[in-house]
């Protein structure tokens, strides 16, 4: 086991049996953890987190807009993590202006179904709709590029020739503890899914450890520099009341 897989592993085995102080645990949610460590644990949480009562994808009662007016809602406007534009939401359900549903997670990287990782809201965030289709389905990393073609850079979100010789999008240090959180999720989940094309610069096929050496070494590293919020613990509790599972890692 290299140290990196341990480092998340003992993320695991420290943080989610005790809880973050921002969290509302229910009792028992991870007593199946107990005296597991290795591959068993990962899976372990794997089955605690893997089933969800997603909403619809889209707009409407029931959809994923209306889980958004819940989730990311800041006295009307929408909380946009890919942009610092301030946009009203109308009525729940309703889309706001200029936005779109983002999946942080692309979904082309398990080939574009309708499953539940598709609609689950852990993986889904309102976003500016430029700043979605900049983003495009690269995956999360440094960006080293700083000008010229292909490099977008809104002040919030930058996407370019990364650190690691290939594309990707880099959120701000506001925000990155939040998407490491939810990538770790995602790689945890949908550890059994088979994943193509970008996904794998970022992830490995195989139920563990899932994220690459250098995904896992970055998204350790910025859960620490940006640890979680009362916004962001906020939306694991809202998202936890309408999909029935937790984010482990918040």
């Amino acid at each position: 086991m290299n140290k990196i897989t341990r480092n998340i592993l003992l993320a695991i085995a420290t943080i989610i049996p005790s809880g973050n102080a921002l969290s509302q645990i229910p009792d028992g949610y991870y007593d199946a953890l107990k005296g597991k460590k290795g591959a068993e644990l990962k899976t372990a949480v794997h089955n605690i987190i893997k089933k969800a009562k997603v909403l619809n994808y889209g707009s409407g009662k029931g959809s994923t807009w209306w889980g958004f007016y819940s989730t990311d809602n800041d006295n009307g406007y929408v909380i946009d993590r890919y942009s610092n534009n301030r946009v009203e939401f109308d009525s729940q359900g309703s889309v706001a202006s200029g936005m779109n549903i983002e999946h942080s997670f692309p979904k082309s990287w398990w080939g574009g179904s309708k499953n539940q990782a598709y609609e689950g809201l852990y993986n889904l965030m309102p976003s500016d709709s430029k700043a979605n289709s900049s983003k495009s389905n690269y995956g999360m990393g440094i960006v080293t590029q700083t000008s010229g073609k292909g490099f977008y850079d809104n002040g919030c979100i930058k996407v370019g020739d990364g650190s690691e010789g290939f594309k990707l999008w880099q959120p701000s240090v506001e925000w990155q503890g939040d998407f490491s959180r939810g990538y770790m999720y995602m790689a945890t989940a949908y550890q059994d899914f088979t994943w193509t094309g970008e996904a794998l610069n970022s992830l490995q096929q195989g139920d563990y450890p899932t994220l690459k050496p250098w995904a896992s070494k970055l998204y350790i590293k910025w859960c620490k520099e940006d640890p979680v919020s009362k916004t962001e613990a906020a939306r694991n509790e809202a998202v936890y009341k309408i999909q029935g599972n937790r984010n482990p890692f918040v």
